[in-house]
């Protein structure tokens, strides 16, 4: 009879099974995810394009050469859409302020490095970033998850404020007031920015750093009334 001590030699000699085509063919469900992202990406550039409104789902079929039917595989609505849009725009912040986080020796920049790779990355995904105003198209379930993200988000970029005002990088200000100022220029990009123009997401990101840092080691600059948080 075969002892234990043999058994567990031989399951650990036991050669294991080669991974399929060095795993260079997506499985399903990458493939599924990968066809999933492509209608985003589809949508999103629609929507930036034309606007929320004015985009249906049988144009975004059409401009991905798929039947309607087949869409619906992979996206349920044009809410949908809309939804996934604004989770791309928060991930791409989350990102953004993550990296900066870690890499930063200060708050101010921090700072930089957030404004610097948010604007970048957020200029690739102009639909995206385009229909951060856009909330009636969310249902009220998806309304709520995003502004709950949005809220916590605008909250740590005040924390942010607030280190750098601690360690004396930044001068003394307001934070909300410092990330209302900051942040509404910058999702204003889309209304203005052209991919096709002089402009790359480089050199806008290089400029507003430029204005940024002007601005908020400047004297008292947010100084003017408190704000409720």
């Amino acid at each position: 009879m075969e002892s234990a001590e043999a058994k567990k030699a031989g399951a650990k000699s036991k050669p294991t099974a080669p991974r399929r085509w060095n795993n260079l063919v997506k499985s399903q469900d990458e493939q599924y995810q990968l066809k999933r992202q492509a209608v985003i990406a589809e949508a999103s550039r629609a929507f930036g394009h034309r606007g929320y409104q004015n985009v249906s789902l049988d144009e975004i079929a059409k401009s991905l050469n798929v039947t309607k039917p087949a869409l619906y595989h992979y996206i349920k609505s044009k809410q949908e859409l809309l939804y996934e849009c604004h989770k791309l725009s928060m991930e791409i912040g989350d990102k953004a302020l993550e990296k900066a986080l870690t890499t930063g020796k200060n708050g101010l920049e921090k700072l930089e490095k957030f404004v610097s790779i948010y604007i970048r990355d957020f200029a690739s995904e102009l639909g995206a970033s385009a229909v951060l105003h856009e909330y009636s198209g969310m249902t009220p379930n998806d309304r709520k998850q995003i502004m709950a993200r949005r809220r916590q988000f605008d909250l740590r970029l005040r924390d942010l404020i607030q280190e750098g005002i601690d360690d004396k990088t930044i001068a003394a200000c307001n934070p909300k007031l410092a990330v209302f100022w900051f942040m509404g220029a910058i999702t204003s990009i889309p209304r203005w920015y052209r991919l096709d123009g002089d402009l790359s997401g480089a050199n806008i990101a290089q400029a507003f750093v430029h204005f940024l840092v002007k601005g908020i080691q400047g004297q008292g600059l947010f100084d003017g009334g408190k704000c409720s948080t």
